[in-house]
């Protein structure tokens, strides 16, 4: 009994340490795609609190040279390729609902603008584990088409996350897709001293929406796909056919409100 009273009582010293003396708070995450070529990255969430802002590095920052690797196989050889990560990051300003981010398709640069939505977590799960030194507990939600596992922990008392997860009652330890696909893991975390090198100003210039990006870059239907074969194929010669599995959707997200918006009309 005195021992659960002295956690509890250390928990509520860490819960007010937090919120009276953080500014800014520092993540360090493991990012795991389990895709076609498996790759590992590493990435950096910075928070400002008092502002409500986030950005969260993908690639190069200060003190990480983004470098990322690449596992595959062939004829019975497994490697491992290094390479140096675009500089993308994923920047939200939750008092205007809006995110900013930096995306990178088919060796195009794009600067997108999307909108913060709310996720629908369920809490009601007795789990904990523990990541690195932090106890965990267990939640879950859906978010544009796949179906998370999240670990958040009440020792750092921040509703914020790895990619564009946030709204738990602690920081996002560990999430990951249902099919293990996607997986992002904390190693490391600190209070911040200097304010977070946000990256949306005038430079970003011209954004385009979200929609407009996933829809007729990221994801351009059937149709749109044969256009772009079409106009690099020679003049005179005409597009009869084509046979891709480019239409299967194999990012993070992969379903949007905007398309069941549309159904329903």
């Amino acid at each position: 009994m005195k021992k659960n009273i002295i956690n509890i009582l250390l928990l509520l010293f860490t819960v007010f340490s937090y919120s009276q003396n953080q500014k800014y708070f520092e993540a360090v995450y493991d990012i795991y795609y389990n895709t076609d070529v498996p790759q590992t990255k590493k990435a950096k969430l910075q928070v400002d609190k008092i502002n409500k802002h986030s950005i969260f590095h993908i690639g190069k920052t200060k003190d990480n040279n983004g470098g990322s690797s690449v596992s595959s196989s062939d004829d019975g050889l497994n490697y491992t390729i290094q390479y140096s990560d675009l500089d993308r990051f994923i920047e939200m300003d939750f008092k205007n609902s809006k995110i900013y981010s930096k995306e990178t398709h088919r060796g195009n640069v794009y600067f997108v603008k999307d909108s913060i939505l709310n996720l629908n977590w369920n809490l009601n799960y007795d789990d904990e584990k523990k990541i690195g030194s932090l106890m965990c507990k267990k939640a879950t939600t859906h978010f544009r088409g796949r179906d998370y596992t999240a670990w958040y922990t009440l020792e750092i008392p921040l509703a914020y996350g790895p990619y564009k997860f946030h709204g738990l009652p602690g920081l996002i330890a560990s999430i990951s897709d249902s099919s293990n696909t996607f997986t992002w893991t904390i190693a490391s975390y600190k209070i911040q001293a200097e304010k977070p090198d946000f990256k949306y100003d005038k430079k970003l210039e011209p954004l385009i929406s979200a929609k407009k990006y996933y829809s007729e870059i990221r994801y351009p239907s059937a149709s749109e796909q044969e256009s772009i074969v079409q106009s690099k194929l020679p003049q005179g010669i005409k597009l009869i056919s084509v046979t891709s599995d480019a239409h299967i959707r194999k990012g993070v997200e992969i379903e949007f409100e905007w398309e069941k918006e549309t159904k329903e009309d």
